[in-house]
């Protein structure tokens, strides 16, 4: 009797134990990892530096102001002020180290005679550029608290190309036309062609939302824009429908405010993988968090922070571009031609807050892109402050948008492949090629 009843209450007691356990871990998993914000951490706040990117370029990277910055060249101007005697040389050179990881490599082709008759024709028998797939220089840059990385290779961008008999621009032309015929979303075909949110419509002289038909949050919706062709919205459009996703996320906010975490995306045209021709944005509230890639870089840059003194990520992010000559002043928002672009043609906007800066921004770099680099398909991710964050609360995030223009719209190759995705990004277009094209578009059109 002894041994049964001892028996019992030690499996009584096993049962407990595993009760408890399935208890604890249960409780841990429900509670979201999240990096505290420091109480010293500084606020992200758009400041002019003290000294130019010439003045780094000339007493920093040792670099002649004749000649021009390039990316290949990056780890000579790093290396040149780690060195210097120069304490804002050293500063800076203290910050990216502490951001980005830099390193150069090499790679080596052994080619046949054979293999070499070919290339030589890739390359239109250019002796440079045989001797450089020789030996091949790569750039790799990698984000130490967002994980991107960019590898740069200048090759990359000397690969065979298909021609299309069709340009870009009669291609894109055309399925504007054609796509304007049956369009749910023109003229007043919306009232009939599209869902509402559980408040209803809202309704602006050049936008409207429709809710999506088939969402992926809970609140989601679309943002029309009252043009049908996307490539050529004028400044005054693309205000009315960003004032009109602000008016939407407030309403939201407004019925649920647990849902706090604001993000827009918008894709144009089919490259992009736009399911509608027509002019339309996505807007989302995220509950308590953001999706996944926004929120990675907000723990990021509260990591960032407790490791740096609480510094703020944003600013020094910005500071470390600003520097280097990647970014294009427009009032306090900034155009960043940034180190780890998704693909080549990838610019950021950054600024405190949505306003009439950060839409002229918007709008010179769409048009530059479109009417000077003949690109003509664009997906676009955007994240603002949390709806239950001000400046008054020291919120650490500033506004956001990512912007990337896509392969060419008849280019049958994906301008995506497996490196992109599973592994890092891979670019063939220097960074201050890119900075330079958009610099001299955007000049000409504040003239």
């Amino acid at each position: 009797m002894h041994t049964l009843r001892d028996a019992s209450i030690l499996l009584f007691l096993f049962f407990l134990i595993i009760l408890f356990y399935q208890l604890h871990y249960k409780s841990e998993l429900s509670i979201p990892i999240e990096i505290p914000i420091l109480s010293k951490s500084e606020t992200f706040k758009i400041v002019s530096n003290e000294y130019s990117s010439l003045w780094y370029q000339k007493y920093c990277f040792k670099n002649k102001l004749s000649q021009k910055l390039v990316l290949e060249n990056l780890p000579q101007y790093l290396n040149n002020a780690r060195v210097s005697t120069n304490k804002i040389c050293q500063q800076f050179a203290t910050k990216f180290d502490a951001l980005f990881r830099l390193e150069e490599i090499y790679g080596l082709l052994k080619l046949s005679p054979v293999y070499l008759n070919k290339i030589n024709q890739w390359l239109h028998n250019d002796e440079l550029l045989i001797e450089q797939i020789k030996k091949q220089r790569i750039i790799k840059i990698y984000n130490r608290y967002t994980h991107e990385e960019m590898l740069y290779n200048y090759m990359r961008s000397q690969r065979p190309q298909t021609k299309n008999e069709i340009s870009p621009e009669e291609y894109t032309s055309k399925l504007l036309q054609d796509s304007k015929k049956n369009c749910d979303f023109c003229s007043k075909n919306y009232l009939n062609s599209t869902a509402e949110d559980r408040f209803g419509r809202l309704e602006h002289r050049l936008s409207y939302t429709a809710a999506n038909t088939f969402k992926y949050d809970r609140w989601h919706t679309l943002v029309v824009s009252r043009n049908h062709d996307t490539l050529h919205l004028t400044e005054a459009e693309i205000v009315d429908m960003f004032e009109l996703v602000q008016e939407w996320l407030h309403k939201a906010y407004s019925i649920e405010p647990m849902y706090t975490c604001p993000e827009m995306i918008w894709d144009a045209m089919p490259k992009s993988g736009a399911s509608q021709m027509h002019t339309h944005l996505q807007a989302s509230l995220g509950f308590d968090i953001y999706y996944g890639n926004i929120e990675r870089t907000r723990q990021g840059a509260r990591f960032y922070a407790q490791r740096n003194n609480g510094r703020n990520y944003f600013n020094d992010y910005l500071y470390i571009h600003q520097v280097l000559g990647l970014t294009i002043p427009i009032g306090n928002a900034h155009i960043i031609i940034h180190l780890t672009p998704i693909k080549d043609l990838e610019i950021m906007i950054m600024d405190e807050k949505l306003n009439k800066n950060f839409y002229k921004a918007l709008h010179l770099v769409l048009r530059t892109f479109v009417d000077d680099l003949n690109e003509y398909s664009f997906s676009f991710g955007m994240y603002l402050p949390p709806m239950n964050e001000s400046s008054a609360d020291r919120h650490e995030m500033p506004v956001v948008c990512r912007l990337v223009f896509r392969n060419s719209v008849t280019n049958l190759r994906s301008d995506m492949n497996g490196l992109d995705l599973y592994t890092s990004s891979v670019i063939g277009k220097d960074r201050y090629v890119l900075y330079q094209q958009l610099k001299e578009g955007i000049e000409k059109r504040q003239k």
